[in-house]
């Protein structure tokens, strides 16, 4: 304990620090601004600390002029869980600080605006999608999942360097065109982080269980799509926006890789550095891939004003993807290579206010593969390599609300899937100061093993954030 106090104690100092020179003069046309951040988490058991991140986050603006723009965000964090806790000593070295993930770079663009023509050229974000809890069309950048699904989006997020064109032909609708010449591929955690899927522990045990029989493994090179030396690899994106009569609507593509990559194994006779391959005695081959996608999607959000739903807005979004690779075969165990098949997943929201300052948020959501099976084998699910449904249903709601002048807020985030797998997600922030804010909450899962949120049953957790915005 005396360990863990020792690394918090000077981040409060340096939040104590931080806020005698809020409000810090800058220079005409330049915004400075940031947050000075803790987040703590321990399993609910209070037997393990699970996180213990600080995190130092600044953005830079510059507006020389009303046409031109430019934005940075750096960030800087460092998680003491992997000097306090021993079973995370094996990914210390790929967890535990930006060095090491190359994270500190956020965000780095110019602007150039125009009445109708906006082009936004650097490192940035942009979100197709805004579901609770999960993505439908937010696919154009990769995620960052060493926190599973329960950090927030826009932290979450890898950005990637690409050109943003927006061009607006009528007062409210608007082109947008995207030229992404940088791959990044989603992050998955090591086996032996705090949120390692069970795909992964159960793929290391298998390469593991072949070498103790007396055989060897042979880890390839993955294969990724570099676009800086082939532009054939580049990224392409489009989206039309609209509103007619208060309906907003969107239509997407996506011309993009699938994120997570993909596993292939195949057997070869082991090779010698004297004799060559010796006939007879295979070595095991593993290789990830990252392969193209064509994503079609739309969404749609309309706000009632009349009649007996007068206040509820109804929103959607929906996706076809062709060429996903997906696996098969028995729980745990893949048959063979992955077979591409096309996925339509979509969202329908309700949203609705109540009781004056009340939201609840209704979704219903499904992912739908356009086999159930392939070669007599079922279809695995990607993160567990267990058996998955042809159509998978989930439903989520969301409540949140304010007390004492919005300064006091609670919310609750619960998503349900129809074969009993489910996350509840409570939390509440309190306003301190005007830049002070502390939050807590709990991260609760279950399921079975085979499910997306059951493969983390015993990871629930409780969290604790103190921020500091400068």
């Amino acid at each position: 304990m005396k360990r863990i106090f020792s690394k918090l104690l000077p981040f409060c100092v340096m939040v104590l620090l931080a806020s005698s020179v809020y409000g810090i003069d800058v220079a005409e046309n330049v915004t400075v601004s940031g947050v000075i951040k803790n987040e703590t988490a321990s399993h609910l058991k209070m037997d393990e600390f699970m996180k213990i991140e600080n995190t130092v986050q600044m953005e830079v603006e510059y507006t020389p002029t009303d046409y031109l723009h430019l934005f940075g965000l750096f960030r800087f964090f460092y998680d003491g869980v992997f000097d306090a806790e021993e079973q995370y000593e094996s990914v210390k070295s790929e967890l535990y600080r930006t060095e090491v993930t190359n994270d500190w770079l956020r965000e780095l663009y110019v602007d150039f605006l125009s009445d109708r023509l906006d082009v936004r050229l650097g490192r940035q974000q942009v979100v197709w999608g805004t579901a609770d809890g999960v993505k439908i069309l937010d696919a154009v950048n990769p995620t960052d999942m060493r926190e599973f699904t329960l950090d927030d989006y826009a932290d979450s997020r890898i950005p990637l360097w690409m050109l943003k064109v927006e061009y607006a032909p009528t007062v409210n609708g608007a082109f947008q065109f995207l030229f992404v010449p940088d791959f990044q591929a989603n992050y998955l955690p090591p086996v032996g982080a705090p949120f390692t899927y069970r795909a992964s522990v159960l793929g290391l045990a298998n390469a593991l269980g072949w070498l103790m029989a007396g055989g060897s493994v042979v880890f390839n090179e993955d294969v990724k799509p570099d676009a800086w030396k082939d532009l054939k690899d580049t990224t392409i994106g489009v989206r039309w926006l609209d509103v007619v009569g208060g309906f907003e609507y969107t239509l997407n593509f996506l011309y993009s890789y699938y994120l997570s990559g993909a596993n292939y194994s195949w057997w070869e006779p082991t090779p010698s550095p004297v004799f060559g391959p010796i006939p007879g005695v295979n070595a095991l081959n593993l290789q990830k891939r990252y392969e193209r996608i064509y994503l079609y999607g739309a969404s749609f959000t309309k706000a009632l004003t009349k009649g007996p739903l007068s206040g509820l807005t109804i929103r959607g979004e929906f996706a076809y993807i062709q060429d996903v690779p997906t696996y098969y075969g028995t729980d745990g165990s893949v048959a063979g290579p992955p077979v591409k098949l096309d996925n339509f997943n979509y969202v329908l929201g309700f949203d609705k206010s109540f009781l004056t300052n009340w939201l609840a948020s209704l979704q219903f959501i499904q992912f739908i593969t356009s086999k159930d099976s392939y070669q007599g084998n079922e279809l695995l699910f990607g993160p567990t390599l267990g058996p998955m449904d042809q159509v998978t249903t989930m439903l989520s709601l969301k409540l949140s609300t304010d007390f004492m002048h919005e300064r006091l807020k609670p919310e609750i985030l619960v998503i349900y899937g129809l074969d009993n797998d489910w996350k509840i997600s409570p939390k509440v922030q309190f306003e301190i100061l005007d830049s002070l804010v502390a939050a807590a909450g709990l991260h609760i899962f279950d399921g079975d093993p085979q499910n997306l949120y059951g493969q983390f049953a015993q990871r629930d957790e409780l969290f604790l954030e103190l921020r500091f915005g400068f």
